[in-house]
Parts: structure tokens; sequence; C-alpha cells
């Protein structure tokens, strides 16, 4: 019987990132990756961020992860690679398993309207030269700030967006993703540029 009184939850998780001191016993982790595709050369273990394309960048940008540090060589511009998030940042981590013998979780098999919906979204966001996730973020924070009474928080990158407007479809994808109802008077283009 193993002397190791640990709980199931893993202890180097927290103290990943830092020297950690002799008690540490061994153990394993989950780390969050993500897909991306490099904005520039790259090394492995390079602390990187999402620039508004959502190409993977070292410049301006807040920095997120790393690139995957047990790669052999550099990652050149527009090749993909894993970014690994850094540890203790994300805010679920599930796993879902699938077996020939059991049936397919409701997890594992997304609705369809759901993928058509968040589909049309990342159609859109690929057409106005924007990362999906940022896309979103701008939505909810335009949503958000016009549920408190503002004129709304806009999306702006330079020159980026300019002549480009959110269409009054887009409305209707986001609420079927993220399950929110917004209000007529909550939509409405959040696009501008510095022009």
């Amino acid at each position: 019987m193993s002397s190791d009184k640990r709980s199931v939850a893993t202890d180097a998780l927290e103290t990943l990132g830092t020297i950690i001191s002799e008690n540490e016993k061994r153990d394993a982790i989950h780390l969050a990756v993500e897909p991306v595709i490099a904005a520039h050369l790259l090394q492995p273990g390079d602390d990187v961020g999402l620039l508004p394309d959502g190409t993977a960048s070292t410049d301006g940008v807040k920095l997120v992860g790393i690139v995957d540090p047990f790669l052999k060589e550099p990652v050149g511009e527009g090749e993909h690679f894993w970014l690994v998030v850094y540890p203790r940042q994300i805010t679920s981590l599930r796993h879902v398993w699938e077996h020939p013998d059991f049936p397919v979780s409701i997890d594992a098999a997304p609705a369809p309207q759901y993928s058509a919906s968040e589909q049309w979204i990342r159609n859109f966001a690929d057409s106005v030269s924007l990362h999906y996730d940022v896309l979103m973020e701008g939505a909810h924070d335009w949503v958000d700030s016009r549920k408190r009474g503002s004129w709304g928080e806009y999306l702006c990158f330079g020159g980026l967006l300019e002549g480009e407007s959110v269409p009054d479809e887009f409305w209707p994808h986001y609420e079927v993703v993220t399950g929110q109802k917004v209000g007529e008077d909550h939509r409405g283009s959040f696009f501008t540029c510095s022009c």
C-alpha cells in the first residue's frame, strides 16, 4: 500500500512554473492547449498571445501561454503549432470520453443548430480578418456595456475594420451559441476604426 496521502487533485499543477521544494512527489497534470498559427518565427517555449487575426505573436499582445516547449525546432511564420496555456488560467476543464459499447455522450455531440450558428460566426469572423474568440468577446463586451446604459464597447484595430459592420443576422447566431437573449436595443455594430 502506498504511503502517498495526496488528494486526487494534482499538486504539480499548483506549483508548475515555480521552483518546487524537495517534498514534491511524481505527478501528472493536464494543460490546456490551443492549435494556432505563428504570425512570425517563434521558438519553442516563447511566451505568446493572440493578435486580432488569431495568429500567435510575442509582440504587442497579452501573453496567454507558450509555444509547445517540446518542439525540437522553431515554428515558421504560417505554421500550425500547439499554444500551451499558462497553468491556473483556464476557468473550466472537462473530459468527455467515448467508447463503442456506450451511447454517444450528449456532451460529445453538439446540436446541429449550435454547429451551424458557430460556423456562421466563424465564417463572418474570417471575412473581417478577426479571430472567432476576439469577435465573440467583442460582442459580449458590447452587449454588457449596452445593458449598463453606455454607448457600447467597440472593437478597434487601427484600420482593420474600416468599412466593416456587424450585420443584423449576427445576433440570432450569437444567441444560439451563447444561450443568451440579446434585446433589440442591445444589438448593433460594435466595429470601429481609428481612422
